[in-house]
């Protein structure tokens, strides 16, 4: 289970792949609360594919990524290797706790079906936040969420899941320095017979 958190060789590449197709509602709906807009420079954190800066994030005026798994980083240079050529995009490997920019550089960042996985939390929250500029946003997509009504035992002891709500959500950022946030949730994956797979998804949005 351990290649949910951090793919590698020829079977994490698939995952990656099939986990971009099981995401796209994820995408969608993280990429809607952020709202790309051309002037942002831009920070995924824990990119995975690549996908997600491929279809939502391309028309930023800079790119840039981290991820703990290398063949991810590999992958995701492939897969926007016109980005990269152009030197718009860069996709680095290492850990959220300590990320290597400067202060102030990005107008926007998120995180989609990570941060569940991160070890030390508030330190990597303070670390995206000086990071961010004054006014810029940071986006955190979790599926699944100690809000949606699901019994989430399984999930957590085979992935090792930190699960919160929202409120709890909102507690950790601001303690960690981030304003003006919000709570949003959505609905994805419909299946005609089960219903959602995904009844209540959140994102979280805080600013600088």
């Amino acid at each position: 289970m351990s290649q949910f958190a951090k793919p590698s060789g020829f079977f994490g590449k698939i995952l990656a792949y099939g986990m971009a197709r099981g995401h796209r509602d994820f995408y969608k709906n993280a990429a809607r609360i952020l709202d790309l807009q051309k002037n942002d420079k831009f920070l995924e954190l824990g990119f995975g594919s690549g996908i997600f800066i491929k279809r939502y994030a391309s028309h930023v005026s800079k790119i840039s990524g981290i991820d703990y798994a290398e063949a991810m980083v590999k992958l995701a240079s492939e897969i926007n290797r016109d980005l990269v050529e152009s030197g718009k995009a860069e996709f680095r490997y290492g850990d959220v706790t300590s990320l290597p920019w400067d202060d102030n550089k990005f107008t926007a960042a998120v995180a989609i079906e990570t941060f569940f996985f991160w070890p030390e939390p508030e330190k990597s929250l303070k670390e995206i936040l000086r990071v961010l500029k004054p006014g810029g946003r940071l986006a955190i997509e979790m599926a699944y969420n100690n809000d949606d009504g699901l019994d989430h035992t399984k999930h957590i002891k085979q992935m090792g899941l930190q699960l919160r709500s929202g409120e709890e959500m909102k507690e950790l950022l601001a303690q960690c320095g981030y304003s003006n946030i919000s709570i949003n949730y959505y609905q994805g994956l419909k299946m005609p017979i089960k219903g959602y797979i995904v009844p209540k998804g959140m994102i979280i949005k805080g600013f600088k």
